[in-house]
């Protein structure tokens, strides 16, 4: 039951926040023209943003993945039934209706929706950290024309 306890847990509003955060930050960054002043900025703030990124890129996965073991294992566990069909019936109803916790305030929870949730943070904190590293690679082109047109003048 720790895993379960430790998805309910999650500050949902928190993550929303977090990912409303992450695409307002990355949207406003811009990849700066060939200027070495500005270059500079842009490399200390993609470096900030990615550090942090990656860190809450890690613990969005790390949930993705436990809600998704979770939901395999209820839906493979053996349940009552007369045939396979009734028997994966009631599989997908127990993962709809998910025992909590005692100390949770509601004593089921849907599986399905808790996967929804986790996974679309896992996807939006993914994008994120993909689109920093496409700014920074951005950068370095930008950073070797800026010393090919030092070299040339």
């Amino acid at each position: 039951m720790y895993v379960l306890e430790r998805l309910l847990s999650e500050d949902f509003n928190q993550w929303d926040e977090l990912v409303a955060y992450y695409e307002q930050q990355n949207r406003a960054l811009k990849v700066p023209a060939v200027d070495k002043t500005q270059l500079h900025h842009f490399n200390v703030k993609v470096e900030e943003e990615y550090s942090k990124a990656v860190y809450d890129y890690g613990r969005a996965r790390r949930n993705k993945d436990a809600i998704n073991r979770l939901i395999e294992n209820t839906l493979k566990d053996l349940y009552k039934g007369a045939n396979e069909p009734a028997r994966k019936a009631a599989g997908i109803q127990m993962a709809k209706n998910f025992p909590t916790p005692e100390n949770h305030p509601y004593p089921t929870v849907n599986l399905f929706d808790l996967e929804d949730r986790f996974t679309g943070y896992y996807y939006a904190l993914q994008a994120t950290v993909q689109s920093l590293q496409a700014k920074a690679d951005a950068k370095i082109t930008n950073n070797s024309l800026l010393n090919v047109e030092q070299k040339v003048i």
